[in-house]
């Protein structure tokens, strides 16, 4: 009869250890699978940003020129048609030049940073100048 209730107790074991097992990695599957990925939403609000830079004459001019009133200008099409969840910053570079973040990417945010840009070569509006780029990274509001 002793050995009945051993053997039985090292089934209930058996069983308890399985389900804590189970239940671990339920857990850290959940987990995994509630982070969402943002890349391919954050894709096309940057490329709707700049295609919008890209095709208007007047924003691809203020690129090219890139006067404080010009990055003015820049900044509230950029900020409206920005969703509010997003943050962002842009920068314009020469079109060789490596285009980068001000400040290291933890001031911002402890999450992903999105980088894209667009080239903007001459418009019929302004001399010729030196193309240049257009650099936007967003990340998510924290």
């Amino acid at each position: 009869m002793l050995k009945d209730k051993r053997g039985f107790l090292r089934v209930l074991e058996a069983v308890i250890a399985v389900l804590l097992v189970a239940g671990a990695v339920t857990i850290v599957l959940v987990k995994n699978s509630q982070t969402e990925d943002n890349s391919e939403t954050v894709k096309q609000i940057q490329q709707i940003i700049l295609e919008e830079i890209s095709t208007n004459p007047e924003l691809r001019a203020s690129v090219l020129r890139g006067s404080q009133s010009d990055i003015e200008a820049l900044n509230e099409t950029i900020s409206n048609l920005m969703p509010s969840e997003y943050n962002y910053e842009f920068k314009i570079c020469p079109l060789n030049d490596i285009c980068g973040l001000q400040n290291s990417p933890s001031y911002y945010t402890k999450g992903e940073i999105y980088a894209d840009e667009v080239s903007i070569t001459a418009t019929l509006d302004i001399p010729p100048t030196d193309p240049k780029k257009l650099r936007l990274f967003m990340w998510i509001n924290e």
